[in-house]
């Protein structure tokens, strides 16, 4: 998994900019320091369950994507719907609630404190913030779903570069 994130890591400076850009970058860096400090500092069970908990919806948006590009939007709809669902469970209730809050509070009782602690919950913070900042689009894209119908992933449209800027003017 951690070549994953590597592989969005990098690619993602070669592939069509999007609007999330340096969220993106963000999330996939910090997964992969969550990930090496999980290991190093022997915090496995939690950074198996921060896996866990961000791979159980990732699945159905790319599924929703496909369904999208095919054409089947009733679908595409239906699966972006279960998408939000599992999203906020797990991201919104789920990781705050039961890991972040365990390793916040509940860790001074069963291992000494260290610099490292102190950098894994940064880091596990800063996916914390990403999440609100990516449920408040994703509702956002639910609502005008349900007012207009249908729904765009908007975060795809790239920015426009200089040269489509000045193409524009000409």
């Amino acid at each position: 998994e951690m070549a994953f994130y590597w592989s969005l890591s990098i690619s993602q400076f070669f592939d069509v900019k999007r609007k999330d850009f340096w969220e993106m970058f963000i999330h996939h860096n910090t997964t992969i320091a969550l990930m090496m400090f999980s290991w190093t500092a022997h915090f496995t069970r939690i950074g198996t369950l921060v896996l866990i908990v961000h791979d159980c919806s990732d699945h159905l948006l790319e599924l929703a994507k496909l369904f999208r590009y095919v054409k089947y939007r009733k679908i595409c709809d239906a699966t972006f719907a279960l998408f939000s669902v599992i999203w906020i469970v797990t991201r919104c209730g789920i990781y705050p609630s039961w890991i972040l809050y365990s390793t916040l509070h509940d860790a001074a009782g069963f291992i000494h404190m260290f610099p490292a602690y102190y950098i894994f919950n940064t880091l596990l913070g800063t996916l914390q913030v990403l999440h609100l900042v990516w449920t408040y689009f994703l509702i956002k894209a639910v609502h005008k779903a349900l007012v207009k119908g249908g729904i765009d992933d908007n975060r795809s449209d790239s920015e426009p570069s200089e040269h489509e800027d000045n193409q524009q003017e000409e």
